[in-house]
């Protein structure tokens, strides 16, 4: 009996083993293996000093991003800790979108050029699809970050939160009613021929967590909740049509064809609503809404957003921080992860400078842009990522993922 206890210990400890490490993608041998997402036991001292000493070796650190912020801090984070390390010589930061940042990494490892260690990237579903599984890039974090930022480590890392709100303009509407409290309440007024033409959002064509949004919306989950929302507003129950699924299917189908104006600008879509002078509306970023709503000559302010919309307010996505397979200082680009989850990272300290002399500023007074780490307060005015998780979806990279090619299909069917 001790025996074949012993030979059983044995096995279950071989078969612990050979879970660490990387995982073969078993579906094409040829792929580059995907490293196992586990906490790190790497410290930011550990990685710090040893990043710093791939520099004076020659290595370089670059970055790919798709917020312009990462510029600065990757510029504050090495004038604090390397200030002889020249911009552009040993290290560069690169804003690319998520299109042009999926094509590109991809394209670098595959052939084994040197690009990217660390990006951070938007549009879940697809940077799951053909970056991670493609084992590209993979998901990394140590116990520092793990202890900030909990379960928002995983799928992938959650470095920034940002939303999309319904916007609309306040004082074009008749008897100077307020919109958000009539037909904005709910996101079936969107569908509504009363309202054909006057909903706006950047065309989720070339907008992937605008895409994303429209897959989540499919999910068992909120297909109920529309479905309870739709006959709030008609007063009546939702009969589906035959090419929809549910009453996610339903709400896009609907949506498409009453008429929704397709932008190619967040700035462009708030000002535009801004200047109507009929009942319109739009989903773009806080962000955006908080820059472009400014007072006109006359000193009014024509926005407003929706916090109270049944059954969803709009929808928060994360930017990834995600590392590169290839990269050539990975153990500096982590370091680098790790700051920008301090506060410090985030936001700056009053004296942090940057390339220009200036100083860094982060992502303080910022409105719609969330840190990973909660700690990390919202700019004043502002809710938190808890507050605005109760009244908008949040992107699930995993179900965007793998219905993404389902929605779009549909769209293409229903736009004829």
């Amino acid at each position: 009996m001790k025996k074949i206890l012993a030979v059983l210990l044995s096995v279950l400890m071989a078969l612990s083993l050979l879970g660490c490490g990387s995982k073969p993608n078993p579906d094409n041998p040829d792929k580059p293996d995907t490293p196992d997402t586990k906490i790190d036991t790497a410290t930011f001292d550990d990685l710090l000093q040893k990043g710093l000493a791939n520099l004076k070796e020659g290595k370089t650190l670059q970055i790919y991003t798709t917020h312009s912020v990462v510029n600065d801090a990757v510029e504050a984070f090495m004038l604090k800790y390397y200030p002889e390390a020249k911009k552009n010589e040993d290290y560069f930061s690169q804003q690319i979108g998520d299109t042009n940042q999926i094509t590109q990494v991809a394209t670098e490892v595959a052939q084994d050029v040197k690009g990217a260690d660390i990006i951070f990237i938007q549009d879940g579903g697809r940077t799951l699809t053909e970056l991670v599984e493609e084992g590209y890039v993979y998901n990394w974090y140590n116990e520092e970050i793990h202890n900030l930022v909990g379960e928002d480590c995983e799928p992938l890392l959650v470095w920034d939160y940002c939303n999309k709100v319904f916007i609309y303009n306040v004082n074009a509407n008749e008897g100077n009613e307020s919109f958000v409290d009539g037909e904005i309440s709910n996101v079936w007024y969107a569908t509504d021929p009363k309202y054909a033409g006057a909903v706006c959002m950047k065309d989720p064509a070339s907008e992937g967590v605008n895409m994303n949004f429209l897959v989540n919306l499919t999910s068992e989950e909120n297909a109920k909740k529309l479905e309870a929302a739709y006959k709030e507003y008609y007063g009546k129950d939702l009969v589906l049509d035959a090419d929809c699924k549910n009453a996610g299917y339903q709400y896009i189908k609907m949506l498409y064809q009453n008429g929704m104006v397709l932008g190619s600008s967040d700035s462009t879509i708030a000002k535009d609503t801004a200047a109507s002078t009929k009942k319109m509306s739009a989903l773009i970023t806080l962000n955006k809404y908080v820059k472009t709503n400014k007072p006109d000559d006359n000193g009014v302010v024509h926005l407003g957003f929706a916090q109270n919309v049944s059954p969803v307010a709009g929808f928060i996505y994360p930017i990834y921080g995600l590392q590169v397979k290839n990269a050539d200082n990975p153990e500096l680009a982590k370091a680098f992860l790790i700051w920008l989850y301090s506060e410090e990272g985030w936001k700056g300290n009053g004296e942090l400078k940057i390339d220009d002399g200036s100083v860094y500023k982060g992502m303080s007074g910022r409105f719609g842009d969330y840190s990973g780490n909660q700690a990390n307060a919202p700019a004043e005015g502002d809710l938190t990522v808890k507050e605005w998780k109760k009244v908008l979806i949040q992107e699930d990279a995993e179900q965007a993922a793998e219905y993404r090619a389902d929605v779009e299909d549909f769209i293409q069917k229903i736009k004829g």
